[in-house]
């Protein structure tokens, strides 16, 4: 027998480029690449005729909320979701309230309920902001593939929410000590003092107050720009390799862009796509009640500025920022104590293939933001590359596909809300396949809790 399992007819990315083709897989890893219509045994196989055959599409930004919030979501059905969204590796990011990830004891754990529950690969991204007791040796020892922190002011030392920080003394102290280490941090920027007085403006005018008039005013232009050409000053100074993250707004991307071709930083830039800004949205659908949530747009990201970005370089990478809440968590008359992010992690790969559809990227770009460039800079060798030898992870599209979301099309993430339904959509996903074995196929998941592998960079 020539492989366990075969990818035949497909239009598959190596090298930079799409070749009609068949890939054998032995195994976990990929085993050859051999011109279609040649005769193959394999104990398996999938016609991918007309279809492209990418590299594992990798979210580098969600919201897993395991360990601390597991009624909202963890890894069991954030992973399917991730799965059949086309996801092969999905990084969790520590914003966590209740138990958040910062000590090297609470990283262990969130690994540990990743190899237990999680269907797909998985990349627990730890808080960096735990250095005072000196964490950041152990959790890079122990794997971690890049840190994360929340730019907001907290008026409590030490940190009661160890995700967050907004003091600038603070944050460049870590930088300092994360740079040793040689990783990354990616923040979310965040002026808090530019943020509230917004808060305050929009209290004050003679507007409707809810979610729907509410939400689409906040995380603006002035916010995320001012605050990173701030934490570029600081990033520069420490020489700390910086993933700009929630590169939305055009001020924020002249900046990353203008740094970029200065090129005395390293600088990983990163855009999210919230299903609530890409495509037009204003309800939550309730499957299984048909009730909705008025919710509206967030933020109002620029995307003629970002589409560019994407295409010229100045953005590498993208992520979901799938942010699962319960029904009960959204309070729509009072925007400010509701909460305000989306799932959409079961739509991740597709609303990427309906962008392709439209001419906003190619399919060569969208391999190369979702998959090879943040694998190659985070050092996971095994991920990425689709070269012989390394792990067979493969997302299959049907870039072609039209069709309407409905009841047929499930939602695996556990709040069962829909930001998409009834919308229609061009391109789907149709399989996920991580380290040879089929993960999800025409949009049911096929692996058990546990198949995942916890991710260490290389």
């Amino acid at each position: 027998m020539e492989a366990d399992l075969l990818i035949r007819n497909g239009y598959v990315y190596t090298d930079g480029t799409f070749k009609k083709q068949d890939v054998g897989i032995r195994g976990e890893k990929i085993a050859f690449f051999r011109e279609s219509g040649r005769d193959v045994q394999a104990a398996c196989s999938i016609d991918a005729d007309g279809k492209y055959v990418i590299p594992g599409m990798i979210d580098f930004h969600t919201h897993i909320r395991e360990p601390g919030v597991e009624e909202k979501e963890d890894y069991y059905s954030g992973t399917r979701a991730a799965a059949h969204g086309g996801v092969t590796t999905v990084c969790a990011m520590p914003n966590n309230l209740k138990r958040g990830i910062a000590a090297p004891e609470d990283f262990q754990y969130a690994i540990e309920c990743g190899e237990k529950n999680a269907v797909i690969d998985f990349v627990p991204i730890p808080s960096p902001l735990a250095f005072h007791q000196g964490s950041i040796p152990k959790l890079t020892e122990m794997g971690a593939s890049y840190f994360k922190i929340m730019e907001m002011k907290n008026t409590k030392f030490p940190l009661e929410e160890n995700f967050r920080c907004g003091d600038a003394w603070e944050l460049d102290q870590c930088m300092a000590e994360v740079a040793k280490a040689g990783k990354y941090i990616s923040i979310h920027p965040m002026n808090m003092d530019w943020y509230l007085g917004n808060v305050n403006r929009i209290k004050e005018e003679e507007k409707k107050q809810d979610l729907m008039h509410v939400l689409c005013w906040l995380y603006g232009e002035e916010e995320m720009s001012s605050a990173a050409w701030e934490l570029a000053y600081f990033f520069r100074k420490n020489k700390c390799k910086w993933i700009a993250l929630h590169t939305w707004h055009k001020g924020y991307i002249d900046l990353v862009r203008m740094l970029k071709r200065q090129g005395d930083m390293e600088i990983l830039s990163s855009c999210e796509i919230l299903p609530t800004s890409i495509r037009d949205f204003d309800y939550l659908y309730e499957r299984g009640t048909g009730n909705t949530i008025p919710l509206g747009h967030a933020a109002k990201p620029d995307w003629d500025a970002i589409w560019t970005a994407v295409n010229d370089g100045t953005i590498d990478i993208l992520g979901s920022d799938h942010s699962p809440h319960l029904s009960e968590h959204y309070h729509p008359e009072t925007p400010f104590s509701s909460a305000q992010g989306v799932p959409g992690e079961d739509y991740y790969g597709s609303l990427l293939l309906d962008a392709v559809n439209k001419k906003k990227l190619t399919m060569e770009r969208l391999v190369e933001v979702t998959s090879v460039n943040g694998a190659r800079a985070l050092g996971w060798k095994e991920k990425g590359t689709n070269q012989i030898g390394t792990d067979a992870d493969f997302t299959i599209c049907d870039l072609g596909k039209k069709w309407t979301v409905d009841e047929t099309f499930p939602i695996y993430s556990k709040p069962n809300l829909d930001p998409l339904f009834g919308q229609k959509m061009e391109g789907k996903v149709t399989h996920t396949i991580v380290r040879g074995k089929i993960v999800m196929a025409n949009d049911k998941i096929l692996a058990q809790a546990g198949y995942g592998k916890f991710v260490r960079p290389e």
